[in-house]
């Protein structure tokens, strides 16, 4: 879904609960937090024939809870636990989607559940502005089983690190693994008033992907030997907001796609007053491109703030792939509690 503006992003990721969170003092040091959003939208997308599907659906409606604890000596504990639900009545699952506990104060934040990568905060963020139509992310570990620490600005300079931990009795695990694998990403960057430039790497090394022959056939499983490292940078100036990526995802060795993927990206967007038009641009290039070939993909909407806590959008993207599959466009609302 659409991400905040770099700016806020930097200073908000991660944090407890959504700006209209309604708050209640359930003592003089803590403060319980109830949020949610409705997201129904009509969408007509291509499938791999190239036929236009329609349907009424949900973009993923969540509803959350928040607790904050302040302690006498400036450290705060908060949780977090927040659940995703489709109000189309298409799928009734009541789905657990983030949760976290943690800590912070003057040594910044440490906290560990189930959330966003360090890496995607501060690289993928950056130049992904749809709601729907969203360009391709490069691959980085899954959210799950994490530990973070997000350090304070020292000057315009922060960095945030994580570690994931798959246990060898994980559900998710390799079935007959006999050990632990840990996976670690970094991230960090300089922030100013309207500009900012980040870096960050992610080793992929407790997620579960393909293995290949010397023929590039498929032979199993195994955890990734190979990381996922980029660059962004974002500047503004009045209504106008830029960003940029550029990253580079390793790939297993003998892939058939070849040595790696490389994903460059901008983004554009123009605050009118009540919303925002944004487009996205991204070249996703195979290193071995006569396997997969490369392609442009392209994403456009707008979005209008008719009220405090409700905004309508509508987006069209285009992926350049075969048959024009996954080629999308969407309206839809959004009513945050």
């Amino acid at each position: 879904m659409k991400k905040l503006s770099t700016t806020a992003l930097v200073i908000a990721a991660g944090m407890a609960s959504s700006a209209q969170a309604a708050d209640f003092e359930v003592s003089d040091n803590t403060t319980v937090g109830v949020y949610g959003e409705f997201a129904p939208m009509l969408v007509s997308e291509k499938d791999g024939a190239g036929e236009s599907r329609s349907e009424f659906t949900d973009n993923g409606s969540i509803i959350g809870f928040s607790v904050d604890q302040r302690l006498d000596n400036g450290v705060t504990l908060f949780g977090v636990a927040e659940f995703e639900f489709l109000t189309d009545n298409s799928d009734n699952d009541f789905v657990f989607d983030a949760g976290y506990i943690g800590a912070r104060g003057n040594f910044g934040r440490v906290q560990l559940g189930n959330f966003d990568s360090v890496y995607e905060d501060l690289i993928i963020d950056a130049t992904e502005v749809a709601e729907l139509a969203e360009i391709t992310d490069e691959s980085v570990m899954s959210e799950d089983n994490q530990v973070a620490y997000y350090s304070p600005s020292f000057n315009g300079f922060s960095f945030r690190a994580q570690a994931r931990y798959m246990g060898d009795g994980d559900d998710n695990a390799i079935a007959g693994q006999d050990s632990a694998e840990v996976g670690f990403s970094l991230a960090g960057g300089y922030s100013a008033d309207n500009w900012g430039v980040y870096a960050g790497y992610d080793d992929r090394g407790s997620e579960v992907v393909d293995q290949y022959d010397a023929n590039g056939n498929v032979t199993g499983q195994d955890y990734a030997d190979n990381g996922t490292y980029g660059v962004s940078g974002i500047y503004g100036i009045g209504p106008v907001e830029l960003a940029a990526k550029y990253a580079i995802q390793d790939l297993e060795d003998n892939d058939p796609a070849g040595d790696d993927i490389t994903y460059a990206a901008l983004r554009g967007t123009v605050t009118y007053g009540p919303g925002d038009v944004y487009a996205a641009v991204q070249e996703v290039m195979h290193d071995n491109d006569d396997v997969v070939a490369d392609r442009t993909e392209f994403t456009v909407g707008v979005s209008h703030g008719v009220a405090d806590n409700l905004d309508l959008w509508a987006e069209a993207g285009y992926f350049d792939q075969q048959n024009d599959a996954g080629d999308v466009m969407g309206v839809g609302a959004i009513y945050e509690f």
